[in-house]
């Protein structure tokens, strides 16, 4: 292929193809090598005639349509926490992102493990944002696929920072904007955190959603428990833990019967009377140990026990 470079943005025609996994067969496209040292590309995808394990390319509708636009290392990795609406766009997010790194371009003979972090948390910050309203950086109105889905983070302390810098309810968000007055109008005390959940085997680059109106942002998996002595079935005496939806209907042994809106309160006085302290975890799991996470990962990771508890047990023990 005959490089071509482009006398706007010195961006040059290249011959490119994303970093896939080994039994994928990848036709090569075009990718365009920013000044920079990153590529802006199209997607990839399965062809509707092709096999499950071809990905071609999807063709380029510059100046008439609206598509994905992505940014990538040479080697084809991803570099960019947002895929972008245009060309333009990409590019100039491109040059931004590598004005973080220590020589403010991609080395030709970058150490790409070292490197690829960097970049991919320098391009999730607000002012990356790849949509606007009134001129400012903005996630979308969450109409339609006015919505700026990203690629998660390679870890939770990258996680929690972009959570941080954005805000729990980004002011730049119109779609939590709206949520949240809708439930304040309704009478409920919205929660804050619409973020979706950063998972060790599910989410980890994966490409989702922001500020999804799924059972973690209306609390659905928040769970009260505590810590304690457990039996490993073998009659040894190891740490466990136990925990309970809030709401769930309180048994005679934790204080009986009580309105809904007391059971959270009723709970919490049980638990710290028998564990002598409470965690509430807003992440789904088995009593305190959450799900999916890898035991090294996990909070109180020398908790092992899983076995649920079930709150008609009139004789519990942590």
């Amino acid at each position: 292929m005959t490089a071509a470079t482009s006398p706007e943005t010195g961006a040059t025609e290249i011959e490119f193809a994303p970093a896939l996994p080994g039994d994928v067969k990848i036709e090569p496209g075009v990718g365009y090598l920013q000044p920079g040292g990153l590529v802006v590309h199209t997607g990839w995808s399965r062809p509707l005639d092709g096999e499950p394990h071809e990905r071609s390319q999807h063709p380029a509708y510059e100046g008439g349509s609206v598509q994905p636009w992505n940014i990538s290392t040479p080697d084809g990795h991803r570099a960019a926490c947002f895929p972008y609406l245009t060309r333009p766009d990409a590019e100039a997010a491109a040059a931004r992102i590598v004005a973080a790194l220590p020589g403010r371009a991609w080395p030709a003979d970058a150490d790409t493990a070292s490197l690829l972090l960097l970049v991919r948390e320098a391009s999730s910050v607000p002012e990356l944002l790849p949509l606007t309203h009134k001129d400012k950086p903005a996630w979308g109105s969450g109409y339609g696929g006015d919505l700026a889905d990203f690629h998660m983070p390679d870890s939770r302390a990258a996680y929690e920072r972009m959570i941080a810098a954005h805000g729990r309810i980004p002011k730049n968000c119109q779609a939590c904007a709206r949520v949240v007055r809708a439930q304040k109008k309704a009478g409920w005390l919205p929660r804050t955190n619409h973020w979706p959940s950063w998972s060790v085997p599910g989410h980890r680059g994966a490409y989702v959603r922001p500020h999804c109106y799924c059972s973690a942002c209306m609390g659905i998996d928040v769970r009260i428990g505590s810590f304690g002595a457990a039996d490993d079935g073998e009659g040894n005496i190891i740490p466990g833990s136990r925990a309970v939806y809030p709401w769930t209907a309180v048994p005679a042994f934790a204080g009986g019967d009580v309105d809904r809106d007391q059971r959270a309160y009723a709970w919490f006085a049980y638990f710290l009377r028998e564990g002598g302290c409470v965690v509430i975890d807003e992440r789904p799991g088995s009593n305190l140990w959450p799900a999916g996470v890898r035991h090294d990962d996990a909070l109180f990771c020398e908790t092992g026990v899983t076995r649920e508890f079930d709150p008609d047990d009139v004789t519990p023990s942590l």
